[in-house]
């Protein structure tokens, strides 16, 4: 998924609601996000999202 589809899917959701990330251990809420640059050229930027870790 890139970033433009997670923003148009986003958009359709309400403004309140809550992002939370699936993981092995359930749910976790998203708090954050970090851009990582490409360091091989042809391979895209990567949008890492992380949860808060006292979930």
């Amino acid at each position: 998924m890139t970033v433009a589809e997670l923003i148009e899917k986003l958009q359709r959701m309400p403004d309140e609601a809550v992002v939370l990330l699936e993981a092995e251990a359930g749910l976790a809420r998203v708090a954050g996000l970090n851009l990582e640059k490409s360091a091989t050229i042809g391979l895209p930027d990567e949008v890492i999202l992380f949860t808060d870790a006292e979930e």
